[in-house]
């Protein structure tokens, strides 16, 4: 009875050895206490999505702003953000749009910068 045992165990141990290796990369690691480390960027490490939300912030302010100008077509501008940095693509009439574009992005209280890729004089 014996010899029985011992030879299903051995038929069982293979199989059971692949399943918990395949198994294994599914089961989440144990929390650890370690601190957040900090962002690239020099500050405090926030929560992700605080830091998405404050962007979205900065994005719509700087379409309200453009949009307000009258002198620009803000249709004809994107306008995104990352981490506080303003990106602004598009095409405007001329180099004095473009300032007026940037310096409304650059008004926005959480602009850390303002990335120019506008294209002037392109209708």
């Amino acid at each position: 009875m014996k010899l029985r045992t011992r030879s299903r165990i051995r038929r069982l141990a293979l199989p059971l050895a692949v399943l918990a290796m395949a198994v294994a990369p599914a089961v989440p690691a144990a929390p650890t206490d370690a601190p957040a480390a900090p962002s690239s960027t020099g500050r405090t490490a926030a929560p992700r999505d605080t830091e998405i939300a404050s962007d979205r912030a900065i994005t719509s302010e700087v379409r309200a702003r453009l949009a307000s100008a009258g002198t620009l077509d803000p249709a004809r501008i994107r306008v995104s953000t990352m981490d506080g940095v303003v990106k602004l693509e598009g095409s405007v009439r001329d180099d004095k749009q473009r300032a007026t574009a940037m310096e409304l992005a650059r008004s926005v209280r959480g602009v850390t910068a303002v990335s120019d890729e506008l294209r002037a004089g392109t209708d």
